[in-house]
């Protein structure tokens, strides 16, 4: 039989990676699990606005769009009353009750990824990978569902979104199930044809999910009348929603990273990778994650953002495609979430809501605009940006697979490729950092666009 040599300058084989994995896991216990979100908006010595009118000169309240979004869901994108004043924001049990079957999760050493490297930095991911969805995504997508349910004077049935590459689709899916509620996915038809797994996860759960733009809505039909091969953009999903929810009181819109509510719940992953760095007696120099709207970076880096204005060196690295360079090169103003001009204007960095991104297969990457608190982190210099291009993406979630024994996806697989440069940065100037990046979710149903870019049907 004829065996494949591993060439002096691949990493060494997966067996290696495994049997050294286990031993560097850094694990909390269930009673560890942090009881309360950390509301960062409430201690920041800066100012995020609340979002303007979409066609009127005046902040939002909760009565222009209480037909949208669940209530609690307005009181935090609104920063009313608690939301505005105080840091802590206790998590329901019920939600605690859910969040038990998969957290706290590991903060893992990567130790074969250093050894590959070569490098005199610690390597450390945190897995959102582990849920039920696979993905982050979860964790914001089950308080949401739970806000509807639980809306007194309300029939709400059916919560409704956009979602990129699936993740968010497939998490709001289970969510709704979990909650007894129906759920309904515009899936951007790049996506939709390219990963078709996601969709059928989608619907296994439950959801009925439609590829975007779609001939459901006038939305869609305008779109595919002028442009027949439209890739679509998570703004035309986001629309084709808005508009489904306007046709029936008993639906809302639930959405996975442009808002600060999902940021608040995404705070979670940020605690407890505190803890678990307090653990071993180690503090970050550098935390760095993959942006789409920014939900999961800003959640993650929530925590420690009070010590980097405090005077800490310590540094925030947010990473976005070259193709979609939104907080590289977007401008700071307000602006619509939604191609169609229906949500409120909210203050971030912007490509414009029309912008319909290239279509590249790190699907949840291909958003205009970025979370205010993240656009507000980076207008005040706390937050740094990078952009990579898309090969050199799939090439270190290749690498970060034949090291660690994990295939992050290709969102994700962005943060791998920082913290590798971080490393090799920081092994040439004879430094000995500590780099930790969140893992937002795996990459086995992103399998295709790896085969796509990386070649992998070839026979060499």
């Amino acid at each position: 039989m004829k065996v494949k040599r591993v060439a002096s300058n691949e990493p060494e084989p997966l067996k290696t990676a495994s049997q050294e994995l286990g031993q560097n896991k850094i694990v909390l216990s269930e009673s560890q699990l942090p009881t309360n979100w950390y509301n960062i908006v409430a201690e920041l010595p800066f100012d995020v606005p609340r979002p303007l009118h979409p066609t009127e000169d005046r902040a939002v309240e909760i009565d222009d769009f209480d037909w949208l979004w669940p209530i609690e869901c307005l009181r935090i994108e609104l920063q009313e009353g608690l939301y505005r004043t105080d840091p802590w924001i206790e998590i329901p049990e019920s939600i605690l009750d859910v969040y038990r079957r998969y957290r706290p999760s590991p903060l893992v050493r990567a130790r074969s990824l250093e050894k590959y490297l070569g490098t005199t930095a610690e390597i450390y991911y945190k897995r959102e990978d582990l849920n039920p969805a696979g993905s982050h995504k979860f964790n914001t997508a089950l308080v949401q569902a739970y806000y509807a349910a639980r809306e007194q004077h309300s029939q709400i049935h059916t919560m409704v979104t956009d979602t990129g590459a699936g993740q968010w689709g497939a998490a709001l899916a289970m969510a709704c199930e979990t909650l007894g509620l129906k759920c309904c996915v515009f899936m951007i038809r790049k996506s939709f044809d390219e990963k078709p797994y996601r969709r059928y996860l989608m619907r296994m759960a439950g959801a009925d999910v439609y590829s975007s733009p779609s001939e459901l809505t006038e939305t869609g039909r305008n779109i595919l009348r002028d442009d027949p091969e439209n890739s679509g953009s998570l703004g035309i999903g986001m629309s084709e929603a808005i508009e489904y929810v306007k046709e029936d009181r008993g639906r809302r819109l639930a959405l996975g990273c442009m808002s600060y509510y999902a940021v608040l719940h995404q705070s979670i992953i940020g605690l407890e990778t505190k803890l678990q760095l307090e653990q071993i007696d180690r503090s970050p120099d550098l935390m760095l994650g993959c942006v789409g709207g920014g939900s999961n970076f800003t959640g993650f880096i929530a925590p420690f953002v009070p010590e980097k204005i405090g005077g800490s060196p310590i540094e925030f690295r947010a990473i976005e495609p070259d193709s979609i360079p939104t907080l590289s090169e977007g401008e700071y103003r307000y602006d619509w979430a939604d191609f169609s001009e229906l949500t409120p204007r909210i203050l971030m960095y912007t490509l414009g809501h029309r912008f319909v991104p290239p279509p590249v297969h790190s699907g949840g990457l291909r958003y205009h605009g970025k979370t205010p608190v993240l656009s507000a982190l980076v207008k005040h210099k706390v937050v740094d940006t990078r952009t990579f291009e898309q090969r050199r993406v799939f090439d270190a979630g290749r690498v970060f697979l034949r090291t660690e024994g994990v295939l992050a996806a290709p969102e994700s697989a962005h943060a791998v490729l920082g913290a590798i440069d971080a490393a090799r940065d920081a092994s040439s100037s004879k430094r000995n950092p500590v780099i930790v990046m969140c893992l937002s979710g795996h990459g086995y149903l992103d399998l295709k666009g790896f085969s796509d870019v990386l070649d992998l049907d070839s026979s060499n």
